[in-house]
Order: structure tokens, then sequence, then C-alpha cells
């Protein structure tokens, strides 16, 4: 594959773009309390859920906000469950990290991604991924799959200090990679922040739906993709 046209980098969403989470979240939440069940008090598992997921949501924005670091925020997405529940608060530190370890362990790299990946290397194109998320567990996931040397640019929401879809966070992308936004593309799985957000910064713009999740979505010149490359001749000539 040669350069295409004025085309100079492609950057990627991380989740439901370049990985695939494979495995139903009730079941991985079913795992993960069944592990710590017999030290918890005599609450249900859909009880902890329920008051963990608006824990969870608290904290995220709290992170999002500046308020705390993503590091604390994480942590007591679970200390904060356990306390509103009156259960050990010294368990959040092993739910955090078993519940993280499920979450990885469910993902697995798209069949095509790194193919793909290789063709648009090939044609010297610049690469980066742009996440939302925290550090720690975003970083993890990048690591499992070797997705860091395939790349020249990372860039996570917490560290960046600026989330999908605030244009400052593609702009940041575009000076590292250092091109202009009519010469990259964005490929992502989520109209909201993926789409909208690339396009509100100048950017081309590849919805990932894989599954067809979003057949209402229409935008006019956002073109829809189902497998990773399905984009190559999206980008121009080869």
């Amino acid at each position: 594959m040669t350069r295409p046209g004025n085309i100079a980098a492609v950057f990627f969403d991380l989740d439901g773009t370049l990985i695939e989470h494979t495995r139903d979240i009730h079941d991985l939440c079913h795992e993960s309390f069944a592990v710590f069940a017999d030290e918890l008090p005599p609450i249900s598992e859909d009880k902890f859920w329920e008051t963990f997921w608006q824990k969870n949501h608290d904290t995220w924005y709290m992170m999002v906000d500046g308020v705390l670091p993503g590091e604390v925020a994480r942590l007591y997405s679970f200390v904060n469950t356990l306390r509103a529940l009156k259960a050990d608060d010294h368990l959040a530190g092993p739910m955090l990290e078993d519940w993280e370890g499920r979450i990885i362990a469910a993902t697995r790299l798209f069949d095509d991604a790194l193919p793909t990946i290789d063709q648009l290397r090939s044609a010297g194109l610049r690469l980066g991924i742009v996440t939302n998320g925290y550090r720690a567990m975003q970083s993890r996931k990048i690591r499992h799959h070797g997705l860091a040397t395939q790349v020249d640019i990372v860039l996570i929401s917490e560290e960046a200090g600026v989330h999908k879809p605030d244009k400052a966070i593609f702009d940041l992308a575009l000076a590292e990679a250092g091109v202009l936004a009519q010469q990259a593309f964005f490929v992502g799985d989520t109209p909201s922040t993926d789409i909208e957000g690339a396009r509100n910064a100048g950017l081309h713009a590849v919805l990932m739906d894989p599954r067809q999740t979003w057949v209402e979505f229409q935008a006019d010149g956002v073109p829809t993709i189902r497998r990773l490359e399905e984009l190559l001749p999206l980008l121009g000539p080869s």
C-alpha cells in the first residue's frame, strides 16, 4: 500500500474499535462478587452492583472534573460502595484488582486490527490511540494487547487532562503527530464522543460499528465500517 492522498495520520479509539469486549458484563460481575461473597455482609449481589455503578459514576466524574486523581477515583468506587453497605472497606483494593483483571482478560483484538495497522504503517502514516478512561486501566489494556509498539502516539484522557468529545484532546493528538486536522482520520465506535468530537476538531471521522449498534446514526460525510480493513479504501488510492 502506498501513501494515500494528503492523509498523514490515523487515530483510533481503543475499546470497541481496536479491541472488543467478549463477555457479558453481568457474567463478570457475578464471578467477581463470588470471589468475595464470604467476606461480605449478607447483602445481595444485585444490591452490591447497583450501589457500585452509582459510586463508580460519581468517582469517574470527580476524576473528569479534576477533583480526584484516577488512582483514587478507581479505588474509591469500591471503598464508597463497601462503606455504603457497611462492609469491610479493606476489600476495596483486592476487589478493584480482581474486577479490572477480569475486564482485561475478556478483551481481544479485532482479528484485522494488526494487519490493518501494518498496512497503514507501510504507507508511512502516523498512527495513534486516543481513548477516554483511567490511565492505569487503559495502559494495561494497551500493554496486554501489544499495541504500544504498533502506534506512534497514545493519549489517555486522564493523562491528557481532557476527555473526548472535547476538541482539545484531538488537538493534542494532531500536535503530537505534527499534522493538520484535514490530514487526519479518526476511527471510533461511539457517535457522541468519537465521531462528533473528531468532526468538531476538523478531522475526517469513520464510525466503527461491527454489530450495527448505530443503524439509526446518520451524519453527512461519515462512513460506517464493520471491520477495520474496510478503512483502507476510504483513505485514498492504494
